[in-house]
């Protein structure tokens, strides 16, 4: 089976790396040749692509659509005017890829599709995103559930954390902070690998899947936990409210998906920080 990724950075390179160890033919794209060419150097097909798609540019990828499966995990830009035409970019690239004969989509979206809903959430409560990239990311989801149909598996990620990512590096030393008995909502890379191979694998007709681990520690209690485990400055929340917020429920994907959490205890698990006392 070949899968095309869109997206190699920090989740989709290891994700590549996964699938080629698994047998898979892999495909990826990087914004730059270097980037690209480094790719390939790893047995990854890589190919230079810089949203949005140009005609000047589909002679360049026209290769990368040639695949059973591709994978969509492209970030909004943080430049306003990227983001702003994020929604469109990405409509207009999974067009091309229908017109060229992709089988099977994965959108990679995020749990911030449901804002500021409360109590426990599951893959059938009704998105109401508030952020830009959440309305943004909703957008997508409903576009290509609209053209493709049982052909898409959307799968909406809680907070990333892992390798190099975690959230106490820029909470860490900070005062003031509110809803610090709201509970958390992360997951690990490794994990959403995990689960976006579950989802190439088997080509569930579900389109909604989403993840999150099954602990959700309150705020102030994890993030001081960690900033301990790393030996950054903990901290200070200003209150104890939120304890009623959002809680990702991820038990119904991860059984659909036959998936095991392998990171799930978060307060266990300490920050995967390059010179975390810096």
């Amino acid at each position: 089976m070949k899968v095309s990724i869109c997206g190699c950075g920090w989740l989709g390179l290891p994700l590549a790396r996964h699938l080629k160890k698994a047998g898979f033919t892999v495909q990826g794209t990087k914004r730059t040749e270097a980037a690209a060419q480094a790719l390939c150097d790893e047995g990854i097909r890589g190919f230079p692509l810089t949203l949005p798609l140009t005609n000047e540019q589909l002679p360049v990828v026209s290769d990368f659509f040639d695949c059973d499966v591709m994978v969509l995990n492209v970030p909004p830009g943080r430049q306003t005017a990227l983001s702003m035409q994020y929604a469109s970019t990405m409509l207009t690239l999974c067009g091309e890829a229908k017109r060229r004969g992709v089988q099977q989509l994965i959108f990679i979206s995020t749990t911030a599709v449901y804002g500021d809903v409360k109590g426990v959430i599951t893959e059938v409560t009704t998105p109401d995103p508030i952020t830009e990239s959440g309305k943004s990311h909703y957008e997508i989801e409903q576009g290509l559930i609209a053209s493709w149909s049982d052909q898409v598996t959307i799968l909406r990620l809680a907070g990333l954390f892992g390798p190099n990512r975690h959230p106490i590096k820029f909470l860490s030393g900070r005062k003031g902070i509110q809803q610090g008995g709201a509970p958390v909502n992360l997951i690990h890379q490794y994990d959403c690998i995990r689960a976006i191979t579950s989802i190439i694998t088997a080509q569930p007709k579900q389109n909604v899947f989403h993840l999150a681990s099954s602990q959700h520690p309150s705020r102030s209690e994890y993030y001081t936990t960690m900033a301990k485990k790393v030996g950054l400055a903990i901290p200070e929340f200003s209150d104890n409210e939120g304890g009623s917020a959002k809680k990702i429920d991820a038990s119904f994907s991860c059984d659909q998906l036959n998936l095991v959490l392998g990171q799930d205890d978060l307060l266990a698990i300490v920050p995967e920080l390059d010179d975390a006392k810096c």
